[in-house]
């Protein structure tokens, strides 16, 4: 019970001093004055935080196309076919960014449900839509993968502090080679 309450609190520290770092590194204040936990996000502004979401959503699009381009150790004959997917779906992803952002709710006013809701309906017709498009450069990038790439493909990916780690079903497994 002990190392694990201690784990907890290290994990706790580290998240501390992780947001504190945010502060002072965001754009040029610490953030103490404004109620800031991380750059553009603040407590008391639904916009803001609604803002540094929209951001956030598309930073973490970019690692993840970024983080699967340096994984699958593509070769000189793929690299186009994964050049012409990857600007399908960063194209999308930016879409999907600058229509969040127009969704935003004027200061000062509170989103209702129902707002909520066409948000929400408007924010999954754009990701559909990106599948979409990008759906037929995928498939191409696919085809043209070797069974050790694909395995490396198809492995489900998960979300861990902001950063993509692939799941493995063994709790000692270790990603194989390419």
């Amino acid at each position: 019970m002990l190392p694990k309450r201690i784990a907890l609190l290290a994990a706790g520290a580290l998240f501390c001093a992780t947001a504190a770092f945010a502060q002072t590194t965001g754009s040029g204040g610490t953030g103490a004055d404004t109620g800031t936990t991380q750059p553009g996000y603040t407590k008391h502004d639904p916009g803001q935080w609604m803002k540094g979401m929209c951001v956030e959503h598309y930073a973490r699009s970019a690692s993840r196309l970024a983080y699967l381009e340096a994984r699958l150790q593509l070769t000189s004959d793929q690299q186009p076919l994964w050049d012409k997917y990857q600007q399908a779906a960063e194209g999308g992803a930016a879409k999907q960014r600058d229509d969040c952002l127009a969704s935003i709710p004027a200061a000062g006013t509170k989103p209702t449900f129902l707002d909520r809701e066409d948000r929400a309906e408007k924010m999954m017709a754009g990701k559909l839509a990106t599948m979409q498009a990008s759906r037929p450069s995928l498939e191409a990038l696919y085809n043209s993968l070797t069974p050790a790439q694909r395995v490396e493909l198809d492995r489900p990916m998960h979300r861990h502090d902001g950063n993509f780690r692939h799941h493995h079903h063994k709790p000692d497994a270790q990603p194989q080679p390419l």
